[in-house]
C-alpha cells in the first residue's frame, strides 16, 4: 500500500469514528458513498450561506432601492435595523440551501454522465469538456429554478420588508419567513409563491450553465490540462473565477428579477412584464442602472464561491465515488 492510499484509508477511517460509527459497519459507509454529492454538496452550500447572506442582503436593497454607495447601504441598514439587517430572512436558505444544492449537484452529475456517451461531449478536450459541462449546468439549472423560486421570494420579501414598510409609512412588521409565505399565499394564492419564475429560470439556465462551464474548464487549465486530481489552490481559484463571471452575465436578469419580485404583494406592481421593468431602470438610470449592486455581488463572489468549492472538493476526496 502506498503513502497515498495509507493517507486516503486513515482519512475515512476517521470520519466514521467523528461520528461515532463502527469503521467496520459497511452498510453506514454504503450509505454515505451512495449519497457522496449530495453530503458534498450540503457541506459546501451551508459554509457559502452563512459566510455570504449579508453581501447578499446588501445586494439586494441596492437592487431595489437607491443608495449613494456600498457604503452608504451598509451605514443605512445598520442604523436603521442593526447586524440583524444584515442577515433577515437567513433561516429558510440556510435549512434549505442544502437541499436545493444537493439536487443541484446530483442533477449536474447524473447528466454529466449520460451525455459523456456523445459525440463531442466525451470531456477529454478542453473544448468537450466545456460544452459538457455547460449543458450540463444549464439542466441543472433549469430543474432547480422550480424548487427554489419560492425560497428566493419569501427571502427577498424578507430582506426588504423594514424598508417596503418605511416606504408605506407603516409600522415595522414582526414578521418572519413562514408568516412572509402565509401573506404571498393569502394574497396571490398557493402559485404566488412562484411569482417572478420566467424571470427566475432564465437566470438559473444561464447563470448555473455558466458557473459549471466555466469551472470545470479553469480547473482543467490550472492543472496543466492534465485529467488527474487538482489542488486545493486550483478549485479555490477555479471556483472564485467561476462565480465572478457567472454573475457579470447574469446580474442584469438577477436584478430585474429582485424589482418584480420586490412588488409581489403590491396592490398595484409597477412592472407588468420583465421587459418592462428592464426598461423603465435603462430609461431612469441607463445601463449602468442594470448593474446596481454589482460591486458587493462581486465582492463576495470570489471568496463565497472559492470556498464553497474547496469544501466541495474536499468532501469528494474523502469519499470514494460508488463503484459501477
Amino acid at each position: 500500500m502506498t503513502s497515498e492510499n495509507l493517507s486516503r484509508s486513515e482519512s475515512l477511517l476517521d470520519i466514521r469514528q467523528a461520528v461515532n460509527v463502527d469503521p467496520r459497519s459497511s452498510v453506514w459507509w454504503d450509505m454515505v458513498v451512495a449519497n457522496r454529492t449530495a453530503l458534498a454538496a450540503s457541506c459546501a452550500a451551508v459554509t457559502s450561506v452563512l459566510s455570504g447572506f449579508p453581501f447578499d442582503s446588501v445586494k439586494t436593497r441596492m437592487q431595489t432601492h437607491h443608495y449613494n454607495s456600498l457604503l452608504d447601504c451598509v451605514k443605512i441598514t445598520y442604523k436603521e435595523e442593526g447586524a440583524r439587517g444584515f442577515f433577515r430572512g437567513m433561516i429558510p436558505p440556510l435549512i434549505t440551501v442544502s437541499a436545493i444544492k444537493s439536487v443541484a449537484f446530483t442533477v449536474y452529475e447524473g447528466t454529466k454522465h449520460r451525455l459523456r456517451h456523445y459525440p463531442g461531449l466525451e470531456g477529454d478536450t478542453l473544448g468537450s469538456l466545456t460544452a459538457l459541462a455547460s449543458i450540463s449546468g444549464a439542466a441543472s439549472g433549469a430543474f432547480i429554478a422550480v424548487l427554489s423560486c419560492p425560497l428566493e421570494l419569501v427571502k427577498i420579501q424578507r430582506q426588504l420588508e423594514q424598508m417596503i414598510a418605511k416606504e408605506k409609512s407603516l409600522e415595522a412588521p414582526k414578521s418572519s419567513s413562514w408568516n412572509a409565505a402565509r401573506q404571498i399565499v393569502r394574497r396571490k394564492g398557493v402559485f404566488g409563491l412562484w411569482s417572478g419564475l420566467r424571470c427566475h429560470t432564465i437566470r438559473e439556465t444561464m447563470g448555473t450553465s455558466i458557473y459549471f462551464g466555466t469551472y470545470e474548464t479553469a480547473k482543467r487549465v490550472l492543472n496543466g490540462g492534465q485529467q488527474t486530481p487538482a489542488s486545493p489552490m486550483t478549485h479555490f481559484m477555479a471556483g472564485g473565477m467561476c462565480g465572478v463571471l457567472s454573475w457579470l452575465v447574469v446580474f442584469p436578469v438577477d436584478l430585474v428579477k429582485s424589482r418584480l419580485q420586490k412588488e409581489v404583494m403590491m396592490t398595484e406592481p409597477k412592472y407588468k412584464s420583465i421587459r418592462a421593468c428592464a426598461t423603465d431602470v435603462v430609461r431612469r438610470d441607463g445601463v449602468r442602472g442594470l448593474y446596481r449592486g454589482l460591486n458587493v455581488t462581486l465582492l463576495r463572489a470570489f471568496p463565497i464561491h472559492s470556498l464553497q468549492f474547496l469544501v466541495l472538493e474536499y468532501v469528494y476526496s474523502l469519499i470514494p465515488p460508488r463503484a459501477t
